[in-house]
């Protein structure tokens, strides 16, 4: 028996990225003894293009190193 909900993979790889910018962002304001202005989900609306042009690079990247290991 399949199911469709098992099939399905969640493209979770954009939010990780994001949750990472953000804690290294926060990371930023920590070394200078400053508490960060915004929370995670401002963060990222205020910043979803920057975010997504950081990203495409890593992808491409993924999917050339997995055309060269076959």
């Amino acid at each position: 028996m399949s199911h469709s909900h098992s099939n399905y993979h969640r493209p979770r790889g954009f939010r990780v990225f994001c949750v990472n910018r953000y804690w290294e962002n926060r990371d930023e304001y920590d070394a200078v003894s400053q508490v960060q202005p915004h929370g995670f989900e401002e963060y990222v609306s205020e910043n979803l293009d920057l975010l997504r042009d950081q990203y495409r690079p890593t992808v491409a990247n993924r999917v050339r190193l997995l055309k060269q290991n076959g």
